[in-house]
């Protein structure tokens, strides 16, 4: 990805780019001479060993699973082929004739990871120190942050392309309105242009908040449907049939110093994206990412000075979409 589009997207999620060359106590874009010049590198899991679990990573891992791929990868751009049917008896093979014959016309697409990473460079003189020396271990907590601000950039990226390939529809979330029944609507929606039931209902914040709001109206007091705004996760998919529901719970910050928001808010959205082990599974996102030297698929890099150090966090990972059909989209109205 272009420099210019990387910062784009990093800026709408608090990412505040200042230049190319590193400043101290601030954020950078990395290039790869960055990734490979320091005087060691190695994949991050070291040097998160011992910190909490990244909920950010989680939440990406939710929205677009994870494929491991080469630099260069190929995947199927999915046609109707998958849900044709015979309703004529062609399948079935007259004596002495041959079965008929089928084609898969779908497009194969050539693609490739892209590499993204930031850099922070930190001056020691900000460093807790035991006598003259540096207390150990202060790479992980920026190593982590480095981590989770790339990890939100990869979301916002995720969150984009599907609004951008969504059928949207508008629908209103009050207490005269059954915001489940609609969400079901949406999933039926997906159903009846893919075939199958979708595996994700992805809901947002602001949207979650005016569903069980309209469920705990005073009106709705002893009805049946008031029991809907205490549902779990797992009791909604139920409900909805698929087979998993994800709450984007994620903020972000256009500016440094503005007004937080929420990373998904009033609109829902429902598609599939399997776990994939293989290119080509139907899905309608994927997040296709080549291991980084060292193995992994994130990596980290410590380029050290007399004065200052430089950490640089990357990864290579590309976010596709391989089919359009059947992604859905409600944009809600609180009434």
């Amino acid at each position: 990805m272009k420099d210019a589009l990387l910062i784009h997207f990093l800026a709408a999620t608090g990412a505040g780019i200042i230049s190319e060359t590193p400043v101290l106590g601030q954020i950078t874009v990395a290039n790869s001479a960055m990734n490979y010049a320091g005087s060691f590198h190695e994949t991050i899991t070291g040097y998160l060993a011992g910190l909490p679990s990244d909920d950010e990573q989680d939440s990406l891992d939710a929205i677009c699973p994870a494929l491991r791929t080469n630099d260069f990868f190929r995947f199927p751009k999915a046609d109707e082929e998958a849900y044709l049917t015979e309703t004529d008896d062609s399948d079935i093979r007259a004596r002495g004739a041959s079965f008929k014959r089928v084609q898969v016309k779908g497009t194969q697409v050539v693609d490739e990871t892209q590499q993204k990473g930031l850099t922070m460079r930190v001056d020691h003189k900000d460093l807790a120190k035991d006598g003259a020396e540096i207390i150990a271990g202060w790479e992980n907590a920026y190593a982590a942050s480095l981590q989770r601000r790339l990890v939100r950039s990869d979301k916002f990226r995720a969150l984009t392309m599907l609004d951008a390939a969504a059928t949207n529809a508008a629908v209103t979330f009050s207490a005269v309105t059954n915001p489940d029944g609609l969400l079901r609507a949406m999933v039926q929606a997906t159903r009846t242009a893919t075939g199958r039931y979708p595996t994700h209902c992805l809901i947002g914040n602001a949207s979650n908040q005016g569903r069980q709001d309209a469920y705990e109206a005073a009106t709705r007091a002893n009805h049946a449907l008031a029991a809907h705004a205490n549902y779990s996760l797992e009791e909604l998919a139920r409900y909805l049939g698929v087979g998993k529901v994800v709450l984007e719970t994620g903020m972000r910050q256009a500016v440094k110093g503005g007004a937080k928001a929420d990373a998904l808010g009033l609109v829902n959205y429902s598609y599939s994206a399997e776990d994939m082990k293989i290119q080509g599974d139907p899905s309608n996102i994927f997040r296709a990412f080549s291991p980084v030297k060292g193995g992994g698929e994130w990596a980290v890099s410590i380029q050290e000075h007399d004065v200052f150090t430089d950490i640089t966090v990357w990864h290579e990972s590309k976010i596709v979409i391989p089919q359009t059909t059947g992604i859905r989209k409600t944009t809600v109205t609180i009434a």
